[in-house]
């Protein structure tokens, strides 16, 4: 009895919902009740968010598929369902597995719709290179375009432009952003097309066209599907925010409210970091850094982005406060940081390359599929009369031939891009191969300082132990076991030999070079020019050689003349080529 009641009660609501608003169902039906349970949870994807109402039909479906064991679409259109509620709740461990599942069940043949659909969401949760992804998504816009599905292909297009956006190809991104929007204009879905309308913001800002951008984000701050979605509204106020800090402060001070009541990690550190940056531009250090430390002390691997420019802010304010040594400290983690983001950029930026390569080879192909296509059927049209038969074959002849041209002409145009993409990533290989060497080259240099400043104290602190020894100040027992412990630390004394040693695994061939380059050159004079080309300052070299720094522009001076440089030569360029 109850669960006829609940029946009648789905059959209304679908009924009520069909009412309000026009749903055309392209879902082969299967059985009345299961197809209006799943008709209820299509317009709840669309237009709800109730999650208890939403598991509770899921639930059903399940139901209905035990009691149908012979009939696998029971099972797999329940998994579809519950893999979108997944989704929905963020769970995309359940995501996957669910939609596998289905995608594996799914009889593509006779129902080519629950395929499709299924298709989709398989492609989206699985991470395959982003241009298989891509032309899964383009088959997939091909059949909801043939069957009229407009609501589903502006969903495929927003796909596509996701991806094109995430390897920077921004125009074309653009294009199916806009094509999502007519549809959803047309369709009247209101909700979705705010939010396209936030995709479409961030694609023009990216292409430099920040008027346009802003004119829309500021008509979503008036949208009340904006303002009813909390995480919505926040990265509406949050691209505000990073287009103009300097007039940002309602925008990123109510971003940052909304953010820490709505408890959402990735956006409250997004809104900690620029409040701190508007209270930096703001000439109050003080406060910028308490903003950004809150943010820096919820960042990980996954806020690279952020972590350096944050870095570096927190350096400035630091040295804005005169406190030198917090901001020496923070200098040289934003220089750490950043050499690391540095190097994921450059493979990023081979990887894009790549992937647009391979994107537009795909379009190609299609295209040349398409134009093919075309032609068959102009040509299967055409075959009646022997007259016209002719006329299409001679038509054919000279179309092919134009075509091939065509083709090879296309074909030297994308070996010219591969030869480019070629040099460009040999081109960030070299440069990316050269910062690690300089990276090595800073990293020995500050070890041997340290290690020599390091010695030096406590030799000093042997010398002041053994005076106060000598003054009675400490027993010779106790003289004798500390000296005894802080020798243990205090190494050999040749800062110079272990300086050697880590250089010719930098540099192998420098020395050996070097001397036949410049056959008189003396052991003190390749020691120098070890420190030069490990870019040490003549402060720092007239440390390590116990020199005077006048006594060291001298030793250059006189190597200059022995290695018969110009004086409009570099002598760290010089041995930098070495």
């Amino acid at each position: 009895m109850e669960r006829g009641i609940l029946i009648v009660v789905l059959l209304l609501g679908f009924l009520r919902g069909f009412a309000e608003k026009p749903v055309s169902s392209y879902w082969k039906p299967v059985d009345p009740v299961f197809d209006s349970i799943a008709a209820v949870l299509e317009l709840e994807f669309i237009e709800g968010d109730d999650a208890l109402s939403r598991d509770s039909l899921i639930q059903e479906l399940y139901r209905k598929a035990g009691d149908n064991p012979g009939k696998k679409v029971y099972r797999w259109r329940a998994k579809f369902w519950d893999a979108r509620a997944q989704l929905k709740k963020n769970n995309s461990d359940s995501t996957l597995r669910l939609i596998d599942e289905a995608y594996n069940e799914v009889d593509s043949v006779r129902y080519t719709y629950d395929f499709m659909r299924i298709f989709h969401l398989w492609s989206v949760m699985n991470k395959e290179q982003p241009h298989v992804t891509y032309g899964h998504l383009k088959r997939i816009a091909g059949y909801y375009a043939h069957t009229g599905n407009l609501f589903m292909l502006a969903h495929a297009y927003i796909d596509m432009g996701n991806i094109l956006s995430r390897v920077k190809d921004y125009p074309k991104a653009l294009e199916y952003f806009q094509k999502a929007d007519a549809y959803y204009r047309e369709l009247g879905e209101t909700i979705y097309r705010a939010k396209n309308q936030l995709n479409i913001s961030n694609v023009l800002f990216l292409m430099g066209e920040t008027s346009r951008s802003d004119q829309i984000l500021h008509g979503l701050l008036r949208n009340p599907v904006c303002v009813g979605d909390t995480a919505f509204h926040i990265s509406t106020l949050l691209s505000l925010t990073e287009h103009d800090i300097a007039r940002s402060e309602k925008y990123v001070t109510e971003a940052y409210r909304l953010s820490a009541a709505f408890a959402n990690r990735g956006l409250s550190i997004q809104s900690e970091y620029f409040l701190g940056r508007y209270y930096q531009d703001a000439r109050n250090p003080a406060r910028a850094l308490s903003y950004y430390r809150m943010a820096v002390r919820q960042m990980d691997k996954r806020n690279i982005d952020l972590v350096v420019p944050a870095m570096k802010s927190m350096s400035d304010c630091f040295a804005s406060l005169h406190q030198t040594d917090s901001a020496y400290f923070y200098l040289n983690r934003y220089e750490h940081y950043k050499d690391s983001l540095d190097q994921i950029n450059s493979l990023a930026e081979i990887r894009h390359l790549e992937i647009r390569a391979a994107i537009e080879k795909q379009e190609m192909e299609l295209r040349q599929a398409e134009e093919r296509n075309r032609f068959r059927l102009v040509l299967a049209g055409v075959g009646g009369a022997l007259i016209l038969c002719l006329a299409a074959f001679i038509c054919y002849v000279f179309w092919k031939r134009s075509r091939d041209e065509q083709v090879k002409k296309q074909m030297k145009e994308l070996e010219n891009k591969e030869l480019t993409m070629r040099l460009e990533h040999e081109t960030l290989q070299k440069d990316y191969f050269k910062m690690e060497v300089e990276s090595k080259d800073r990293e020995l240099a500050s070890n041997s300082l340290i290690i020599m400043e390091k010695n030096r104290a406590l030799k000093s602190l042997v010398e002041e132990l053994e005076r106060e020894k000598a003054m009675g100040n400490i027993t010779p027992g106790v003289a004798s076991q500390i000296g005894h412990n802080v020798k243990i630390h205090l190494g050999s004394g040749n800062e110079w030999d272990f300086f050697k040693m880590q250089f010719v695994k930098v540099h192998p061939e420098f020395f050996v070079r070097l001397k036949a380059l410049c056959p008189t050159i003396t052991e003190g004079e390749l020691r120098l020019c070890a420190y030069i080309r490990t870019g040490m300052e003549i402060k720092h070299i007239a440390q390590m050689l116990s020199l005077q720094p006048e006594s060291v522009k001298k030793s250059r001076y006189r190597l200059r003349q022995k290695l018969q440089l110009g004086k409009e030569d570099s002598l760290e360029d010089f041995l930098r080529g070495i």
